[in-house]
């Protein structure tokens, strides 16, 4: 960023402005040593009078003016506005490859170093583009939002590094995915340009370019580097090469340009391929390309630049301009006082404005002015790109605990327990928000179902702030719920080894019931024979005695038969 609109401007009036007070000086002391001549001891009591200092003071308000006067010329400029622009013919998204193998110096200085004056080059040229970048290797970050502020997009440029990704590998599908999830929100014809050396280890690059034609994604190829390729350095901290990438077996690593994985990006997509030679003639190169396409013009929000901030010391130069004509040669009392802070400040406290002003200024374009978006995007509820900027700020500024704070709260209305608690974990690191951030971090454990973690941060907040009132309750809240848990757990058990009874009860009284269902029908069958044997033995006897009953009565008729005979008989 550039402080000032017209640096060179500045230069000159400084120095125009140096050379005044010199020679405002030297006269002043040719006037006073003139002055000195002819008055001889009468000057000392002239020139020490509430007079000479009002002159003194006029002159002092003059020149600061002055000053003020020339540093509004030179255009300060500091924060970040959108000026209107229409008819941005589309969007472009830059993937550049931060993989190890482009520390390879076949390209000198070495490949990287030639990808990134490729991707300023291109900023320049797509400057009626909206372009992004996104940094990839085994995976994928959104290094730059699409934007149409080309000093933003070079300063992302310049922090691209090999091997700056947490994953290493080169994983194309990733990018490819990254950039169509960029895209997703814009419309018209969507283009990307893959600046890598081609060597690919994805699994999933089919998927990726199948998704890539479905959503009409033209991927166009720059291969960096040489078929001959180079070793792959590895440098200390300053920069020394102290040894070359080895594989698994020991075997030093030889980087070569993979152009038939990146023809075939570029074919199947209905792209083109380019071999890298200089950067100058690939970005012209790429531009006809894209421009060759039908790109469908959109209307853009806005261009973004820095805020031209004249009005300020210019304000400052006219109010010093009026007190320095309200200054009167005799002058006049102004009964005022500043007022003065207490303790050990004083005096110097009226400094400390004047000395925090162009660091605020400063602060505003760096993480201050990314920290400022992701507020407006938080509030428009667009979570993620409040992410998106928070951590940008927070690249810029790692030991702001805020940001942390932040990232968490947008990751916690997303539903991302996971990551808005490690984001609370980090801030709770600060002691000026231990108590917000251990709390949070207790919303975002109890949301995960972690009680016993949630349980810990809400102690970790008390501690920090023993009045909070809203830790205590979920304090509560979480114990009651841990116990319910706990208590949960042992009656489900109790109810299990219970129900296992029963079954064997269940099962044990089945056995009994039927060996006493199989007795009493034993005895029922016992109890019908034994009454069939009685039922014959009573006919048995009814017969026996109806057959000594006729028997009796025979013997009885013969008996009375012999008494009534005749004693002759008639002879019929």
């Amino acid at each position: 960023m550039q402080l000032f609109r017209s640096p060179v401007l500045l230069v000159w009036l400084a120095a125009a402005f140096a050379a005044l007070i010199f020679f405002r000086f030297k006269a002043e002391e040719s006037r006073l040593s003139a002055a000195r001549r002819v008055l001889g001891p009468a000057f000392e009591r002239l020139s020490s009078g509430p007079g000479a200092a009002r002159r003194r003071l006029r002159g002092l308000l003059y020149f600061a003016a002055l000053g003020l006067l020339a540093l509004a010329a030179a255009g300060p400029q500091w924060g970040v506005e959108l000026s209107p622009v229409t008819d941005l013919k589309g969007n472009v998204v830059v993937a550049v490859d931060a993989s190890l193998s482009m520390a390879a110096r076949d390209l000198k200085p070495d490949r990287m170093a030639n990808a990134r004056l490729l991707l300023d080059a291109i900023a320049q040229k797509f400057s009626d583009y909206r372009v992004g970048i996104v940094a990839f290797a085994g995976t994928a970050f959104v290094q730059c939002p699409l934007t149409t502020d080309e000093d933003a997009i070079s300063d992302f440029a310049d922090t691209l590094r090999p091997g700056m990704m947490p994953v290493q590998g080169t994983d194309f599908s990733e990018a490819i995915e990254t950039t169509l999830r960029m895209l997703s929100r814009y419309g018209g014809q969507k283009v990307m340009v893959l600046i890598t050396d081609g060597e690919d280890h994805s699994t999933g690059l089919d998927e990726a370019l199948a998704d890539a034609q479905k959503q009409d994604l033209k991927i166009f190829t720059v291969g960096i580097g040489t078929t001959d390729g180079d070793l792959i350095p590895v440098t200390d901290a300053s920069g020394n090469t102290v040894t070359y990438k080895k594989d698994k077996s020991g075997k030093t690593v030889v980087s070569r340009l993979g152009e038939a994985t990146l023809m075939k990006i570029a074919s199947s997509t209905g792209a083109a391929y380019l071999r890298y030679t200089d950067p100058d003639s690939a970005a012209d190169s790429v531009y006809s390309a894209v421009s060759a396409l039908d790109l469908q013009k959109s209307k853009g929000r806005g261009r973004a630049g820095y805020k031209n901030r004249f009005q300020w010391p210019l304000s400052l130069a006219l109010v010093l301009l009026l007190i320095e004509f309200m200054v009167m040669e005799k002058g006049f009392r102004l009964n005022f006082r500043l007022p003065r802070l207490p303790g050990r400040f004083g005096k110097g406290a009226l400094v400390l404005p004047l000395l925090l002003l162009p660091l605020a200024g400063a602060r505003a374009a760096g993480q201050g002015a990314e920290a400022r978006k992701g507020n407006s995007s938080y509030a428009a509820k667009d979570w993620q790109e409040a992410v998106e900027h928070y951590n940008r700020a927070l690249l810029k500024a790692p030991a702001d605990k805020r940001l942390n704070f932040n990232v968490g709260d947008a990751y916690y209305r997303m539903n991302d327990y996971d990551k808005a608690a490690d984001s609370f974990g980090e801030a709770a690191t600060s002691r000026k928000i231990a108590d917000r951030a251990y709390y949070n971090l207790g919303n975002a454990l109890f949301r995960k179902k972690d009680l016993q973690g949630a349980i810990a941060a809400y102690r970790s907040a008390i501690n920090a702030d023993p009045k909070d009132q809203n830790a205590k309750f979920n304090l509560q809240v979480a114990l009651e719920q841990q116990q319910k848990s706990s208590s949960g757990d042992k009656k489900k058990e109790k109810n299990k080894k219970s129900g296992a009874q029963n079954k064997q009860d269940q099962k044990q009284g089945s056995g009994k019931d039927k060996q006493k269902q199989q007795s009493e029908q034993e005895k029922r069958q016992a109890q019908a024979r034994e009454q069939s044997r009685q039922i014959l033995e009573m006919m048995k006897e009814k017969e026996r005695s109806e057959q000594q009953d006729r028997q009796n009565m025979m013997q009885a008729a013969m008996r009375q038969g012999k008494q009534q005979q005749p004693d002759r008989l008639e002879d019929w």
